[in-house]
Order: structure tokens, then sequence, then C-alpha cells
């Protein structure tokens, strides 16, 4: 089993390994925990966060860049921001914290495929439904990290999710 993540309006998409997808997550958390500075930015980290194998198994936590979380209200600043984030993760950001040394023949190729990905995704495509149906979902849950200030893990440098810490659980 694997993973796929897709842009619905273009026939690439990328596909990973369970164990690879673990790597290309673990990667883009640290760099986007580290850069984010707003709540818009903080969110989608979660979200990404969020696709955990660990909680949801395995081969189950593709998606499609369309159902992120994204503002249309400052659409050209998250898409840059998740530039950034994927920049900062080739840059090895935050890999201190991983205790292994990333594959990144195995791994750059698909950081840079979902930059390209990032870099044709335009406000059109955005599934508002699917990112406000999220937002809702985390206001339901009392101790949700996205309504509680987005806590980090004592551990490694990251988000907490619902699931708690990504690292921690992979």
């Amino acid at each position: 089993m694997g993973n796929i993540i897709s842009l619905k309006t273009c026939e690439q998409h990328i596909s990973m390994s369970n164990g690879l997808t673990d790597v290309f997550i673990s990667t883009l958390g640290l760099s986007g925990t580290y850069l984010a500075k707003t709540d818009d930015e903080k969110r989608i980290i979660i979200w990404l966060l969020e696709k955990d194998q660990s909680a949801i198994g395995g081969g189950s936590v593709g998606f499609d860049i369309c159902d992120m979380p994204w503002n249309i209200a400052n659409f050209k600043e998250m898409k840059c921001f998740l530039l950034n984030v994927i920049e900062g993760a080739k840059k090895r950001v935050g890999w201190e914290f991983l205790g292994y040394q990333p594959n990144e023949k195995l791994l750059f190729p698909c950081l840079n495929q979902f930059y390209k990905l990032i870099t044709n995704t335009d406000t059109s495509m955005l599934n508002q439904v699917a990112a406000q149906e999220w937002l809702n979902d985390t206001m339901e849950i009392p101790n949700d990290p996205v309504v509680c200030g987005y806590p980090r893990c004592k551990k490694h440098p990251i988000f907490l999710t619902v699931f708690g810490c990504y690292l921690c659980n992979n």
C-alpha cells in the first residue's frame, strides 16, 4: 500500500510508499512548524501532520491539494508559505530531531513534485467545503490543538495534532 497526493485539475500526482509518506510529512511538519507565524499557516501544517498513518492507518493518508484548508482571502501568502516550507524541508530544517537520515534520493523528488503541484494550484480549484468541514471539526473537539493555542511536543519542536506528536507516533 502507499499514498497518493494529487491535484484534481492536473494529471500529475505523487505516489509514495507508507514509509516515504511518513518521512515526507515529518520533514514538512518540522519545516512548517519552524516557519509558521499566522493562525492560517499553523492550521495548514497541523492539517498535514494529521495525515498520521499511526493513527489513521497505512495507505490511507493521501489527499488532494484542493482539499487542504486554504484561506482564499490570503491564498497567495499561504501558497508562498507552503513553497517556503518545502524549501525548508529540502534545506533539512529540523532534521536533527528525526533520529534518522532521510533518503534524499527518494524524498527530494517528492518534495519537488509537491512544489510543482502547489505552484499549479489556484483559488478556482479549492474545495472550500472540505476546508470548512475540517475547521468546524477542530472547533468541536475541546482539546484540539487548533483551539488550544497550537502547542508543540516537549521532545520535538513540532505542532501537536489531535493524535499527539507526529514524530513520537512514528
